[in-house]
C-alpha cells in the first residue's frame, strides 16, 4: 500500500468541477458522468449533484459557461467562484471542457485564463481537458485533431500534464466514463506523492510528450498561493515544489484598490538592456549600465504608490563571454532576494532586433532553472523599442518568426515594449498593471 502524505482525498470519493465556455457540453458531460439527467443544458447557476460511478462516490459541480468573443458577465464569474465553493473540501479534478466542433485559439485561451484567474486556487496539478462532441471527429484520431488545432491547444494540454479524455454527446458511452475515471484516479494517486517526486514525474512527462522537445526542468519550487475558503475568505497554503515565492493571481477578496508589493526579476542575455530597464522602472540610476553584471543586485522603490523591488541578474552569453554555471546560480538565487509575500514576476528582456533559434534555446535553458511554473509568471519585455522605427510590435514578432513566437506562446503572449530613450512614465505604469493582473 502506498504511503500517505498529509490529508489526501480518499480514492473512493471524487469531486469533479466542470469549467468551460458557454455551450461547450459541460452539463451533458456531467449527466454522462453521473448516469442520470442531473443538470439542465442552460446553466445560469452553479449546482452540484452526487452519484456513484463504479463504486466510487462522485460529486459533480456544473457551472455557467463564459463567453469567448465578448465580455463575460460578472454574474457568470461570481457563479464560477461559487462553483468552487461547492467542491467540499476542494475539487479533485478540474475538467476544462472543450467541444471538438470549436477551435481553441488565442481568443479562447484569453477568455479561459481570465476566468481561471478569478478562482484563486491551484489549477494545473489537477486539471484535465475534456473534449466533448467527440462524435464530430468522424474517423479522425484525437491526436490528429490536437495537431491540427495548433500551438495554443498544445500549450494548454502541456499545462495539464497532457491529460485529456474524449466524450461523445449528448450521452457518453460507459467505456468513455470508465476511462475518464481511471485517468482521474491515476492523477489523484500522483498528487498524493511528495511534490519533489511529482515534479520529477511531470518533468519526464514533458520530455516524453511535448511536441517542442523541451529540456528537463530543474530545481524545486516554493510558492505561496491564495486558496479560497468556502466562506469566501482566503487563507495561505504553502506548497513545497526552487526557491521563489509569489502571491496567487489577482487581489485578495474584498480589497478594492489593493496595491500588492511587486518584485520584478530581470532576465536576459548580455547587453539586452536589463539594467537600463530596471533604472527606468525605479526612475533612478540604481543599476550600473557601463559595467558587466556578474552578481544579482537589488533595488527598492515606490512606483505610482506601489512598493516595487527590482532584481537585476547577470546576462547569459551565446558566445562564451559569461560563465554559464555562475549565471545559472545567480538566476536560481534571484527569487530569494525578493521580499516575502511580494508578488514575483520575471521580465525577460529581449532587445528589438534579431532573435534566433540559438536565442530561443538559451532562454529555455536558463529559465528552466527557476522551475516548472516560471512561464506563468513571465512577461517578454522588448527593450530598445526605438528600433521599431514606427512598426508595431506585433509586426516585429511576426517578422522574427518561430523562435520568438515560441517564447511568446510559452508565456501566454504577455509582452510589453520599453523605449529606454524616453522618460514616458506610462510605459512603466502599463507594465506594472500587467504584472498586477498576472
Amino acid at each position: 500500500m502506498a504511503a500517505s502524505y498529509g490529508p489526501e482525498p480518499s480514492p473512493s470519493q471524487v469531486v469533479v468541477l466542470l469549467l468551460g465556455k458557454k455551450q461547450s457540453g459541460k452539463s451533458s458531460a456531467g449527466n454522462s458522468i453521473l448516469g442520470k439527467p442531473a443538470f439542465h443544458k442552460k446553466t445560469t447557476r452553479s449546482s452540484k449533484e452526487n452519484g456513484t460511478v463504479s463504486g466510487i462516490q462522485v460529486t459533480v459541480v456544473d457551472t455557467p459557461g463564459w463567453l469567448s468573443h465578448s465580455t463575460t458577465p460578472d454574474s457568470v464569474s461570481k457563479q464560477l467562484c461559487r462553483g468552487l465553493s461547492l467542491c467540499h473540501p476542494e475539487p479533485h479534478v478540474i475538467l476544462l471542457v472543450l467541444p471538438i466542433s470549436s477551435t481553441f485559439g488565442q481568443e479562447e485561451w484569453k477568455a479561459m485564463e481570465a476566468q481561471l484567474r478569478l478562482l484563486q486556487t491551484p489549477i494545473w496539478q489537477r486539471a484535465m481537458v475534456l473534449f466533448t462532441h467527440g462524435d464530430k471527429l468522424g474517423g479522425l484520431p484525437i491526436q490528429e485533431h490536437i495537431r491540427q488545432q495548433g500551438r495554443t491547444l498544445n500549450w494548454l494540454l502541456e499545462r495539464c500534464g497532457n491529460r485529456y479524455q474524449v466524450m461523445t454527446n449528448p450521452r457518453a458511452s460507459e467505456a468513455q466514463v470508465t476511462e475518464l475515471f481511471e485517468k482521474i484516479q491515476r492523477m489523484m494517486e500522483t498528487n498524493k506523492r511528495p511534490r519533489e517526486i511529482q515534479d520529477r514525474m511531470y518533468t519526464q512527462l514533458r520530455r516524453d510528450l511535448s511536441m517542442n522537445g523541451e529540456r528537463r526542468w530543474q530545481g524545486r519550487q516554493e510558492e505561496i498561493e491564495l486558496t479560497v475558503l468556502h466562506d469566501g475568505r482566503t487563507r495561505e497554503r504553502k506548497q513545497v515544489a526552487s526557491g521563489w515565492m509569489h502571491m496567487s493571481q489577482g487581489s485578495p477578496a474584498g480589497q478594492v484598490g489593493f496595491n500588492p508589493a511587486l518584485s520584478l526579476i530581470l532576465l536576459g542575455r548580455r547587453k539586452s538592456g536589463k539594467s537600463s530597464a530596471g533604472n527606468m522602472i525605479l526612475d533612478r540610476e540604481e543599476f550600473q549600465i557601463t559595467l558587466k553584471t556578474t552578481r544579482c543586485s537589488v533595488g527598492h522603490g515606490k512606483v505610482s504608490g506601489r512598493p516595487v523591488t527590482v532584481v537585476d541578474t547577470p546576462g547569459w552569453s551565446l558566445f562564451g563571454l559569461a560563465n554559464p554555471e555562475q549565471v545559472r546560480t545567480e538566476i536560481s538565487r534571484s527569487p530569494s532576494l525578493c521580499p516575502a509575500r511580494s508578488k514575483v514576476c520575471f521580465l525577460l528582456a529581449v532587445p528589438v532586433g534579431s532573435f534566433t533559434k540559438r536565442d530561443r534555446r538559451a532562454v529555455e535553458t536558463y529559465l528552466s532553472t527557476l522551475g516548472v511554473d516560471v512561464w506563468t509568471r513571465t512577461v517578454v519585455l522588448f527593450t530598445y523599442g526605438e528600433e521599431l522605427r514606427g512598426r508595431t510590435v506585433e509586426r516585429h514578432i511576426e517578422e522574427k518568426g518561430e523562435p520568438l513566437q515560441w517564447v511568446l506562446d510559452r508565456c501566454g503572449h504577455r509582452h510589453h515594449v520599453f523605449d529606454t530613450n524616453t522618460g514616458d512614465d506610462t510605459q512603466v505604469n502599463q507594465l506594472l498593471e500587467m504584472v498586477e493582473h498576472l
